[in-house]
């Protein structure tokens, strides 16, 4: 098949393929720019490669990391992938706004509860769920998104449920690389 060469260095094909040049060497469209760039945008909609972001472990939470994905501050919403290693666990905490979460890889639970969540399962929390997640010998992995009415997303809780931090949007964007 013949590629013409455009004047921004990118090739067309006669059937609207497009490689893009980028410096190293040409991509197909299918893998785009984003073979590259971990973040591109196209008016709203923002596009992430979660592969070259890097995991980030969470302050005073050893064993937990996190990779913002998006952070939307004007809709109260960030999405993002966390990591458990093994035997890991995160602070008791109560939710402020709604929560999803898809697990991607491991096995996890909640200390308040009995069931487990693996690859696969995904989990609805509306405000007002209180739990202490936690990693098996598996660790784990999940995409989570919260959306809430405030930048107020948790309160992390004592061992009697005393508020003793608050997690806002504030706390996501620090392990935010846009």
């Amino acid at each position: 098949m013949r590629w013409e060469k455009l004047l921004n260095g990118n090739c067309v094909n006669p059937i609207g393929q497009t490689k893009i040049a980028t410096g190293r060497d040409i991509m197909t469209h299918e893998q785009g720019i984003l073979a590259e760039t971990a973040r591109t945008a196209y008016g709203a909609i923002e596009n992430v490669n979660s592969g070259l972001i890097k995991w980030k472990e969470i302050d005073g939470q050893p064993g937990n990391y996190i990779k913002v994905l998006t952070l939307d501050v004007a809709n109260n919403r960030v999405d993002f992938l966390f990591k458990q290693d093994p035997h890991a666990e995160f602070a008791k905490h109560e939710h402020k706004c709604t929560a999803v979460a898809l697990t991607l890889d491991g096995l996890w639970g909640y200390r308040e509860g009995e069931e487990l969540h693996f690859e696969g399962t995904f989990s609805y929390e509306p405000p007002g769920s209180i739990h202490t997640p936690y990693a098996t010998e598996k660790g784990m992995i999940v995409y989570a998104s919260f959306q809430g009415t405030s930048d107020l997303m948790l309160d992390i809780l004592d061992e009697d449920d005393n508020v003793i931090d608050h997690l806002r949007l504030d706390f996501f964007a620090q392990y935010y690389e846009g």
